[in-house]
Order: structure tokens, then C-alpha cells, then sequence
């Protein structure tokens, strides 16, 4: 009788024993999925990003450098007109090529529209005279003065001016905008990651290195203005 008391005895034991540790693992397993988990910063993926943005605006400034420095003969120069007649842009009737160093060749799409495109141009205020090329109703040919010294220095100054708005903040592809972001967003995380540190060195390197290359870019410009 004795013996079958003590052998309930145990087994009762070892049960709540059993119970009491698979309590307390569930415990264990609660508090761990309740821990705050480390956030994962990757700085090869965020350098990468980076530089893709930095070289986007450094490709739209060397688009935009490339025109500047034809001596000004831009082809998008009429494209904020508007034909009062047709009441369409002029980008709606007509495109603009460059046609050598110093002209534009003007496409009309519609050939009756030629002299509605001839007028707008008239009017605007440019003193700019286009004329229609023999034996063809839809295209027109604009001469642009020939560079003097004061007409080259001018552009070289509009290219500096260009070199200012990309490098600062003017706008949202300029490369001090991307800077200013993208250390926004460090500043964010520098609390919660000792990575971070190194991620802004690394930026303000690539910075440095993306504005020399435009310095570069620009300086090449103005010579081959200047010459």
C-alpha cells in the first residue's frame, strides 16, 4: 500500500515539474519576441543608392552644359512660346534642331502653320528673324549672331551660373539637395546604428568627388567657349 502511495507520489511530482518548464519556456519565448529587434543597415545598398542620384544629376547638368556651350543656339529656346493663333504651344506645332555652331532649323509639322510659327517668333521679343528654306513650305532657319568677345564671356557665365545651381540646393537634382537628404535621413539613424558614422564620411567623399567632376565639366566648357 506503501509503495503504490509513493510511486502516486512521484509520478504527481514529476507532472507539475514538467508543467512548470513549459510554462516557463513560453515565458522565455514571449519576453524574446517582445525584445526590440536591431535594425539592419546595410551601407553598400545605401552608398549605391546614393551614387545612382548623384549620377542623374551630374548626367542632367552635363545635358544641360552641352547646350549652353553651343554658343546658344539652343534648340529648346522657343519651346515656353505659345501660337496665339492656333492657341497651342509651340512645341505642339513645330520642332527645333540644331542646323551647325550658330543656327536652328525649325520643323513645322503642318506646313499651313508656317506662318503662324513665323509671327510667334516675330513677337516674342527674341529679335530673332526666321527665315523659310527654298523649296520646302514646313521648315524654317534661324541665324543666330556670330560670338564676339563679350557674347563668349556671357556664356561663360551662364555656364558658371548653371555649375552653381546643380552644385547648391536650386533644385531637387542638385547635389547639394541629394546631400541634404540623404543626411537627413542619417541623422535618423545615426542613434540606432554605430555603422552610420562611417556612411556619412563616405557620402561626404562622394559629394567632394561628384562636385569636382563637375568643376571639371565646366572648366572643359568654358574653354571650349572661350576658343
Amino acid at each position: 500500500m506503501f509503495s503504490r502511495i509513493g510511486f502516486v507520489t512521484r509520478r504527481i511530482s514529476s507532472r507539475c515539474f514538467s508543467s512548470t518548464r513549459f510554462i516557463s519556456a513560453k515565458k522565455n519565448n514571449a519576453s524574446r519576441e517582445a525584445a526590440p529587434q536591431m535594425e539592419v543597415f546595410d551601407i553598400k545598398s545605401y552608398l549605391d543608392k546614393t551614387v545612382k542620384r548623384y549620377e542623374t544629376a551630374v548626367e542632367l547638368y552635363k545635358k544641360k552644359l552641352a547646350t549652353k556651350k553651343l554658343g546658344g543656339a539652343d534648340p529648346n529656346m522657343f519651346n515656353h512660346l505659345t501660337v496665339e493663333k492656333l492657341n497651342s504651344k509651340f512645341t505642339d506645332v513645330a520642332a527645333t534642331s540644331m542646323k551647325g555652331r550658330n543656327a536652328l532649323l525649325i520643323t513645322v509639322f503642318d506646313p499651313k502653320d508656317t506662318k503662324h510659327i513665323i509671327s510667334t517668333i516675330l513677337s516674342s521679343g527674341m529679335n530673332i528673324n526666321p527665315e523659310r528654306v527654298p523649296n520646302n513650305e514646313q521648315q524654317l532657319k534661324v541665324t543666330l549672331p556670330p560670338f564676339t568677345t563679350e557674347t563668349r564671356q556671357a556664356c561663360c557665365k551662364e555656364l558658371k551660373q548653371l555649375f552653381e545651381e546643380y552644385k547648391g540646393t536650386g533644385s531637387k537634382n542638385s547635389l547639394g539637395s541629394i546631400r541634404s537628404s540623404v543626411m537627413k535621413e542619417m541623422k535618423a539613424l545615426q542613434k540606432k546604428n554605430d555603422k552610420v558614422d562611417k556612411a556619412i564620411q563616405d557620402i561626404e567623399k562622394l559629394h567632394k568627388k561628384y562636385i569636382d567632376l563637375m568643376q571639371d565639366q565646366l572648366k572643359q566648357a568654358q574653354k571650349n567657349v572661350m576658343n
